[in-house]
């Protein structure tokens, strides 16, 4: 008798229209390196609800910030296997695996992020980054997020000569470290989870990031000194393997793509509201911040083009660029 009804309950689930039978669904399993509170993981939280809305529960998107599912590296080496369905990050860590990506990192490459965001939904950037993203094995839903970073170190910063001989965590890309040897400083790659402790312990001088960043992951408490370099945008992006997002059908690609968009309107809306009230935070919270002369930074960086030229290719810059200057 038992066996008769679970058969009449289970022909009951496919005669009845939203009935989704568990193992017909299917729930994305997305990392991300970035605490709960981050605009980031909000707007993956909104991705995630639209995502079940759209394909009436039969897809699912299951989101692990701080690092939950490993390291950043770890993480993305495991989207690239196919081992984990996708990745909210940096794509400047995406550079360690599609060095083309770099060219996103050139210091002050765009003013503003209305810039950033024409260059990066643009033709030139899919043609060169995302296409080449996808062959490597790295499926870029979307662009989520352009932030600008800032300084934040143990003593002041009030010019560049400040900086020289300062351990500064940087992100594990080329860039970033041409960038901070060209400042005078000693670059120090890092993994994002580590920099808490690191300040704590002095193990480094500093570090970079952007204010809602430096306040959400509390690195203000350990590094009370904020100078404003604006040197660098981050683009944050979605991105998911390739070889699991190939076995999505058309009709789940196209929930996901949507279900992006969502996410990413949730970033821009959650991330416009604190960068309005970040600073007023951060001198509430009784950091020190300075202003820099910035044009000996400018200099600085742009004296590092020459050499992503030669590791990217003086085309790629030289289209990238272009495409940057509207």
């Amino acid at each position: 008798m038992l066996v008769r009804r679970n058969l009449i309950l289970a022909a009951a689930a496919l005669a009845v229209p939203g009935v989704v039978r568990a193992q017909d669904a299917r729930t994305l399993r997305i990392g991300s390196a970035l605490d709960p509170q981050h605009p980031i993981i909000i707007g993956a939280g909104a991705m995630a609800a639209r995502l079940e809305q759209l394909s009436g529960g039969r897809l699912k998107a299951a989101i692990f910030p701080s690092s939950q599912l490993g390291a950043q590296r770890e993480m993305w080496q495991n989207v690239q296997a196919g081992v984990l369905d996708g990745v909210i990050d940096a794509t400047a860590s995406m550079v360690n695996f599609v060095g083309q990506f770099g060219v996103l990192d050139l210091p002050y490459l765009v003013p503003d992020s209305a810039s950033a965001f024409r260059l990066l939904d643009g033709p030139v950037a899919e043609t060169e980054l995302v296409a080449r993203g996808a062959r490597a094995g790295f499926r870029v839903v979307n662009f989520w997020e352009v932030t600008f970073r800032n300084i934040y170190t143990r003593r002041p910063v009030n010019s560049l000569a400040d900086l020289a001989g300062l351990k500064i965590r940087v992100i594990p890309n080329p860039s970033f470290i041409a960038l901070f040897r060209a400042l005078g400083a000693a670059p120090t790659p890092m993994a994002f989870g580590e920099i808490y402790t690191a300040l704590q312990q002095g193990v480094i001088d500093g570090a970079e990031n952007d204010n809602v960043t430096y306040l959400s992951v509390r690195h203000a408490e350990v590094a009370r000194n904020l100078a404003i370099t604006n040197h660098m945008m981050l683009v944050n992006a979605f991105v998911m393997s390739e070889r699991q997002f190939a076995r999505l059908s058309a009709e789940q690609q196209g929930w996901v793509r949507q279900a992006s968009l969502v996410g990413r309107e949730a970033v821009t809306a959650e991330r416009t509201g604190r960068e309005a009230r970040a600073l007023t935070d951060i001198a509430a919270a009784g950091v020190n911040i300075t202003r820099p002369d910035l044009v000996p930074f400018v200099e600085a960086g742009r004296r590092t083009y020459a050499q992503s030229e030669e590791r990217l290719g003086k085309d790629l810059v030289a289209r990238v660029a272009a495409a940057a200057r509207g």
